[in-house]
């Protein structure tokens, strides 16, 4: 957690993720970097065979860019302002242009955690692309934050275990995280695991690992798993819920659903992704 990646899809999202980011900044004295992500498939255009660069579009990317940059810089300078102890805090913006969605997929493997908004079909927010570029492209965690007042993230944590490969290495990604929490839930979903170690085996790693983890199975079905999960998570009052990312093929869950989808679209507590 030494180094957090803020991308920004719109401008009015820079402030939450920014104050969820300084905090988490604060808890392991990490550095933020920041960078604008635009939504066009990329800044060139064909013609006649060739291609050839759109310096109208290139001359908006750069207003755009600064105008991004100028909040992020804004806005973590007032926070360190009001708060002494971030007096020491490392922070950067990246580019001065909107990048493209291949600079978010390579800037993303040197980082150890992206943190960037959930998507919502309302609201002006990340979008599935873009995630799916940080997980699959960057191979790096995703970090999912809803667009509500919470700021705080990581003392009640709800493990979202299913046996998988996925999982697996949620749980391993996420080590520095359950060390801090103050309570780590392990929930297993009945009828919608594969075969694999069980809860009970995954609280004896993060034991190992001076981790207090408490296994729940809980029963559940298939086509429900996102809101089992979420519903199980607002009962334990769970300010983050970690979870293998497409643990099912990825395809098959962008045409019918499932639990990654889901809880992209519907989580009101933050999420820690990894494929």
């Amino acid at each position: 957690m030494r180094n957090i990646l803020l991308p920004f899809e719109y401008i009015e999202t820079i402030p939450h993720l920014v104050d969820c980011a300084v905090s988490l900044a604060k808890k392991y004295n990490s550095s933020v970097s920041g960078v604008a992500i635009h939504q066009r498939i990329d800044s060139f255009i064909a013609q006649e065979g060739s291609i050839v660069f759109d310096s109208l579009h290139h001359d908006e990317n750069k207003e755009e860019a600064i105008k991004y940059k100028e909040k992020f810089m804004d806005h973590i300078n007032t926070l360190k302002k009001s708060d002494s102890d971030l007096s020491d805090l490392k922070y950067k913006w990246l580019s001065e242009e909107l990048e493209n969605q291949k600079y978010l997929g390579d800037l993303s493997r040197v980082y150890n955690v992206v943190i960037i908004s959930r998507p919502y079909q309302e609201l002006q927010s990340a979008s599935l692309s873009s995630i799916q570029t940080i997980l699959f492209d960057g191979g790096r965690p995703v970090m999912l934050i809803p667009m509500n007042k919470q700021i705080d993230i990581g003392k009640e944590v709800v493990i979202s275990w299913n046996c998988t490969t996925e999982s697996s290495r949620a749980v391993f990604a996420a080590l520095p995280i359950l060390k801090k929490a103050n309570n780590v839930t392990i929930l297993t979903v009945e009828k919608v695991i594969t075969e694999g170690p069980s809860g009970e085996q995954v609280s004896e790693l993060l034991a190992s690992h001076g981790i207090d983890a408490k296994p729940v199975t809980i029963s559940g079905d298939e086509k429900k798993i996102g809101d089992a999960i979420l519903d199980f998570s607002k009962s334990v009052d769970a300010d983050l819920i970690v979870k293998g990312a497409y643990t099912q093929s990825r395809l098959r869950e962008i045409i019918f659903g499932g639990a990654t989808r889901h809880l992209m679209l519907h989580s009101e507590i933050p999420i820690y992704l990894v494929n």
